[in-house]
C-alpha cells in the first residue's frame, strides 16, 4: 500500500455516491404514502381505460354488422316481403341471407348473434335458422324471461341498447351475458331486433386487475348512469353502488365516504356508448398497501447500508490496488519527476492514457476507418425502429437529426427489362453516388445515405424552412432524373418518397412506407411515387405474409376460428375499410386461392381430402363476379379443409400432446427455451403453437413451463445446490429471475423454501 490516500479517496468517493441517494430516500420516506395512493389509483384508472378501449373498438365492429346486414337486399327483403307462409318456400332466400351473415361473423366477446324477424316470425344466425317457435325455445333464454316476455320486449325500438346481465341460454350453453340490440330499420319502420349476447366474464376478466381482484370492486353504468350494466363483485362477494351524486361532478379519481368507510373512486367514462366505468377501492386496502411497502423499504434500506459500507471497503480495496500498480507501473517507465503526483491520481491515469493513444497512429487511424461503418450501423438501425439509438449517439457520427423535419427517399438501381447484362456491383456504387448528388442539388438540408441492398439505398433527408415534398416541382424534378439515367445510362431507376416526419421514432415508419412502393407498387408503372398519392391511389390491397402464414397454419392445425379471424380481417381492411378497385379484387382473391393450395401443400397427404372437388371449386370461383360470394367460396373451401384436419388431429392431439411435453421436459434448462423457439422447432407459428398448446395443456406455455422449471429448482433446493447452480441449471438467466417466479409460485423465497424443507425433515 505504497500510495495510502488512493485507497481513502476511493473510499471518500463511494461513500458520497452511495449515501447520498440512500438519504434522500430517507428524507422521501414520508411522501410514500401519497405516491402509493396515487400509483394505485393511476394504475386501476389505466387498467379501465384499457378496458374501455377494448370494448369500444368491439363495439364499433358491431355497428359495422348491423350496418352492413340492415343494408343487405335479402334480409330487408324477408323482413319487409316474407310471412310466415313464404319462410317455408323462399328457403333460397333465408341461406343467402345467413351465407352473407356468415361472412360478416365477428370475433369479439360475442359467440353467436341472430336476428329476430317480425312479420315471418323467425330468427335467423350465421350458424342457424330457427322457423318456428318449438325451435327456437331452446335457443335462447334471458334471464327469468320466456320466450313470449322477451318476444313481446322485442317489439320496441332499441339504437345500440344494452340489457343488463343475467344468465342467459344460448345453444344449450348457459352463462352470464349481457345483450346488445340494435334494431332492423326499413324504409317501412322497424322489423325486427339484432341481437348481440355478449360473454360478462371476458368482460369481468379485463376489468379486473391485481387491486379490484383483492378488495376492491368495479361495475359498468349505462348512459344516464342509473341502471348497472355488469357487476365485479370483490373476493369476498361485497358490493356496494356509489351514489348517482357523487358522480355528477365528473371526476376521474376522487375519495367519498361510504357507508362510513373511506373509499376511492375511479371512474372512466366511454364517448361512444356513453358508458360509465367505476372501480371502488377501500382506503384501508390501500393503507395496509403503504405500510408494507414501508416496512420493505426500511428493511430494504437497512440491508443495503450494511451491504453497501462492506462492499465499498472490499472493492476499494480492489480497486485500490490495481491503480496503486497501474502508478508504480508508469513511473517505473521512466517518469523522472515522481514529485508531479499531487493531484488526484486517476487524472494521472487518464492523461497518460490519452498520451498513449495519441502517440499510437496505428489505433487513430483504425478508429477513423471504423466510423463510416459503425455510422452506417447507425442509420440501419434508426430505419429499423431506432432501439438503443440516442440523439448523442448519431451526432457523435455527424447525423444532425435532432428538430428537424425529415423524408424518407428510397432508390432502386437496376437494368430496363430489356437489357441481356445485369449491372455490376461497381456500376451500382457508381449510380447510387450520382443520385444522391443529384437528390443534394434539389434539396437544401442534409442528406445521409444507408444502402439497403446491392441495387436499393435510403436517404434520409432533412427540410428547410416551409418545403413542402409533395408539390408538382419537385415530382417533376425527380422524374427528370429518372428520365437522364435511362436515356443516357440505360438504367432504370425507381424512387419512392414518403410522408414527412417529424420525431426519430417516425423514421421506421417512413421507411417501410417507401419499401412497400417499390415492392408492391411498380404495377402503376410511375418511376417516382409519394406515399400520399400512393396511398390514395387504391391500386394495391392488403394481404401480407404474415397474415397468409396464420391462415395457413389455421387451415393446416383445424382451427376454424382463427381461419375465420384472418379472413375477416382481409375482408374488414380490403372491402369495408379501403373499398379496393375490382382489378385489385381479381388479384386479391388468386392470392387467396394460392393460399388454398399452400394449405392443401402444407398438410403432406397426412389428411385424406377430395382435392379435384376443391379444383373445381376454384375454377368455379373465377367465373364468379359477386365479392361477397367469392369469399363465402373461399370460407367454404378452407372450412372444410379445417374440418378435415381437426378430425384427424383429434385421433393424433394425445400422441402430440406426450410429444410436447417429452420436449419441454428434455429442454426446460436452456435458457433460450421460449414460445419462439418450440413453434419453429414443430413446424408451426408462435400465434398458432399458443393456441394449440393451450387447447392440448389447458394452460399457456409460458406458465406451463414456468411451472415445470420451479418443480425442478424444489428438488434441487432440496437437494443442497446453490442458488447460481440451481438458476443454471433450471432454464433462468439469473438467480433473481429465478428468486422473483419461484415466489410468484410458490409464495415464499427459494431460502424459505428450504429452511421449512430442512425442518420437516428434521
Amino acid at each position: 500500500m505504497k500510495y495510502r490516500k488512493v485507497y481513502i479517496r476511493l473510499i471518500i468517493t463511494y461513500l458520497a455516491i452511495f449515501l447520498l441517494p440512500l438519504i434522500i430516500n430517507i428524507v422521501m420516506l414520508e411522501n410514500l404514502a401519497v405516491s402509493t395512493r396515487e400509483n394505485i389509483c393511476a394504475s386501476v384508472h389505466s387498467n379501465m381505460a384499457h378496458t374501455m378501449d377494448t370494448l369500444d373498438n368491439n363495439f364499433r365492429e358491431i355497428n359495422t354488422i348491423t350496418a352492413r346486414i340492415s343494408g343487405n337486399s335479402n334480409i330487408r327483403y324477408i323482413a319487409t316481403q316474407m310471412d310466415e307462409e313464404g319462410k317455408k318456400i323462399e328457403i333460397s332466400k333465408i341461406t343467402y341471407a345467413q351465407e352473407y351473415m356468415a361472412a360478416m361473423q365477428i370475433q369479439t366477446f360475442v359467440e353467436e348473434y341472430y336476428v329476430l324477424f317480425r312479420k315471418p316470425d323467425m330468427v335467423i344466425s350465421p350458424n342457424r335458422v330457427y322457423l318456428y317457435q318449438d325451435s327456437w325455445n331452446a335457443f335462447f333464454q334471458y334471464g327469468d324471461m320466456s320466450w313470449e316476455e322477451w318476444k313481446a320486449l322485442m317489439t320496441g325500438h332499441y339504437t345500440g341498447h344494452l340489457f343488463p346481465e343475467e344468465k342467459t341460454k344460448q345453444n344449450g350453453n348457459v352463462e352470464d351475458r349481457i345483450l346488445f340490440v340494435q334494431s332492423l330499420v326499413t324504409d317501412s319502420g322497424v322489423k325486427g331486433n339484432l341481437i348481440f349476447p355478449i360473454r360478462s366474464e371476458g368482460i369481468k376478466n379485463l376489468m379486473r386487475d391485481a387491486y379490484i381482484s383483492q378488495d376492491g370492486w368495479a361495475y359498468l353504468l349505462d348512459e344516464t348512469n342509473e341502471e348497472i350494466i355488469l357487476t365485479v363483485p370483490a373476493a369476498d362477494g361485497s358490493f356496494e353502488k356509489v351514489p348517482s351524486s357523487v358522480l355528477e361532478n365528473g371526476q376521474e379519481i376522487q375519495e367519498i365516504e361510504l357507508n362510513g368507510k373511506t373509499v376511492e373512486v375511479i371512474r372512466v367514462d366511454s364517448d361512444h356508448l356513453g358508458m360509465t366505468y367505476i372501480s371502488v377501492l377501500p382506503k384501508e386496502y390501500i393503507t395496509l398497501q403503504i405500510n408494507r411497502d414501508q416496512q420493505k423499504l426500511i428493511l430494504l434500506m437497512t440491508a443495503v447500508l450494511f451491504v453497501g459500507i462492506g462492499s465499498i471497503l472490499l472493492v476499494s480495496w480492489k480497486r485500490g490496488r490495481r491503480i496503486d500498480g497501474i502508478l508504480q507501473m508508469l513511473f517505473s517507465m521512466g517518469v523522472e519527476d515522481k514529485e508531479s503526483l499531487k493531484g488526484d491520481e486517476m487524472e494521472y491515469i487518464s492523461n497518460s492514457l490519452k498520451q498513449l493513444i495519441d502517440n499510437n497512429t496505428d489505433l487513430q487511424e483504425s478508429i477513423i476507418r471504423q466510423k463510416p461503418v459503425t455510422r452506417s450501423l447507425l442509420l440501419e438501425r434508426l430505419l429499423h425502429g431506432g432501439e438503443g439509438v440516442s440523439i448523442q449517439s448519431l451526432e457523435d457520427y455527424g447525423i444532425n437529426l435532432k428538430d428537424k423535419r425529415m423524408l424518407v427517399i428510397a432508390f432502386l438501381v437496376g437494368r430496363g427489362d430489356s437489357a441481356d447484362v445485369e449491372l455490376y456491383a461497381k456500376e451500382t456504387v457508381v449510380y447510387k453516388q450520382v443520385l444522391q448528388q443529384s437528390l443534394d442539388s434539389l434539396l437544401a438540408g442534409d442528406k445521409y445515405m444507408c444502402d439497403t441492398d446491392m441495387d436499393s439505398s435510403v436517404v434520409i433527408c432533412t427540410m428547410e424552412g416551409g418545403f413542402q415534398p409533395a408539390n408538382a416541382g419537385f415530382q417533376k424534378k425527380l422524374e427528370k432524373i429518372t428520365e437522364t439515367f435511362w436515356e443516357e445510362f440505360g438504367v432504370k431507376v425507381r424512387i419512392a418518397v414518403s410522408t414527412i416526419c417529424r420525431e426519430l421514432t417516425e423514421i421506421s415508419k417512413a421507411y417501410d412506407q417507401v419499401c412497400e412502393m417499390l415492392t408492391f407498387g411498380d404495377s402503376s408503372g410511375k418511376t417516382v411515387v409519394f406515399y400520399e398519392d400512393y396511398q390514395d391511389s387504391k391500386e394495391f390491397y392488403y394481404f401480407p405474409v404474415t397474415l397468409e402464414e396464420r391462415l395457413v397454419n389455421a387451415v393446416r392445425t383445424g382451427n376454424a376460428e382463427s381461419m375465420h379471424a384472418q379472413l375477416s380481417e382481409v375482408y374488414q381492411v380490403n372491402v369495408l375499410s379501403r373499398n379496393i378497385s375490382p382489378s385489385m379484387m381479381h388479384f386479391l382473391v388468386n392470392d387467396l386461392q394460392c393460399a388454398v393450395f399452400k394449405a392443401l401443400h402444407s398438410l403432406n397427404d397426412r389428411v385424406e381430402i377430395e382435392e379435384e372437388e376443391i379444383y373445381r371449386q376454384l375454377e368455379q370461383l373465377n367465373r364468379e363476379n359477386d365479392i361477397l360470394l367469392r369469399f363465402n367460396h373461399i370460407n367454404s373451401m378452407f372450412k372444410y379443409i379445417c374440418d378435415m384436419v381437426k378430425a384427424v388431429n383429434k385421433e393424433s392431439s394425445s400422441r402430440q400432446l406426450e410429444e410436447i411435453e417429452q420436449y419441454i421436459c428434455d429442454h426446460y434448462m436452456d435458457s433460450d427455451m421460449g414460445l419462439t423457439k418450440i413453434s419453429d422447432d414443430f413446424g408451426y407459428a408462435s400465434t398458432y403453437f399458443s393456441k394449440l398448446f393451450k387447447e392440448l395443456f389447458g394452460e399457456n406455455f409460458a406458465t406451463y413451463l414456468e411451472k415445470m422449471r420451479i418443480e425442478k429448482v424444489c428438488e434441487l433446493l432440496k437437494k443442497g445446490y446453490t442458488m447460481e447452480k440451481i438458476a443454471e441449471q433450471t432454464g433462468y438467466n439469473s438467480v433473481y429471475v429465478m428468486r422473483t417466479a419461484f415466489k410468484r409460485i410458490k409464495g415464499m423465497t427459494p431460502n424459505e423454501f428450504r429452511k421449512l424443507n430442512e425442518e420437516e425433515t428434521e
